[in-house]
């Protein structure tokens, strides 16, 4: 039973990595595929996303080696608990505050994971500047968010939603989905969503939802990095390499 669970955990990481990496237009092989991919004659190609700027890429990896040790067993932990890949919170960690325990935001958000006071409060975290308990108060949020799109939604989609709830509000979110499905596409697909999400600071489209303005392209952006981060520590930090306890 435990083996069957860590295959399918396994199999669910790679598929959020493959979609990920897929939805921002970098080649991903399968597993003993040919690794230059072609796409068949007539179809339409993948539409390309900004890559990780330089500067940044080289900073994460630094940090890798500086920032992560330090809190990477909290990952891990948090992980276990949620049932969420370690290195995907490591790499929304990594987003929301470089991995600096004691980040906060100009909106008030604090800790690794940036949550608000009352997000905090929610998740059972009492001190956020702690972060072992900002860690799982992250982690937990997002599992929370996770559960909150539709059943029918499965992973890598479902956990793409849930990042991009963790960032603008589950309510934001089913607004974008809404004008997803106004415009005859899936709003149970991100890349649908994902090409959506800007409409929502356009007057002639967020006056026609309930929850109205939201900044969706900072959202697609933020969703865009934490699956490039990921995408790294999958490749820097492979399964073979023992998790700490």
């Amino acid at each position: 039973m435990t083996k069957s669970k860590g295959r399918k955990t396994l199999t669910d990481r790679r598929g959020f990595v493959a979609l990920a990496l897929a939805s921002l237009g970098a080649p991903m092989a399968a597993p003993g595929a040919s690794p230059a991919h072609q796409p068949a004659a007539g179809s339409k190609p993948e539409l390309q996303h900004a890559r990780l700027p330089r500067r940044l890429a080289a900073d994460f990896h630094l940090h890798i080696d500086k920032r992560l040790p330090a809190l990477r067993p909290s990952f891990e932990a948090a992980g276990r608990e949620t049932g969420l890949s370690w290195r995907l919170l490591a790499a929304l960690g990594y987003q929301e505050s470089r991995w600096r325990p004691s980040a906060v935001s100009p909106r008030g958000a604090q800790g690794v994971m940036m949550l608000m006071p009352v997000t905090a409060t929610k998740m059972g975290v009492k001190n956020v500047f702690a972060a072992d308990e900002n860690i799982f108060g992250g982690a937990r949020y997002l599992a929370y968010m996770k559960e909150r799109i539709p059943k029918r939604i499965l992973d890598p989609d479902r956990t793409l939603l849930a990042l991009a709830a963790y960032n603008m509000g589950i309510g934001h979110l089913e607004d974008a989905r809404i004008i997803t499905q106004m415009r005859k596409k899936s709003p149970d697909r991100w890349s649908d969503v994902r090409a959506n999400l800007h409409r929502l600071s356009d007057p002639a489209w967020h006056t026609r939802v309930k929850r109205g303005y939201a900044n969706g392209r900072e959202t697609a952006q933020f969703v865009e990095r934490v699956s490039q981060f990921a995408a790294i520590l999958e490749t820097a930090i492979p399964e073979n390499i023992v998790a700490q306890e």
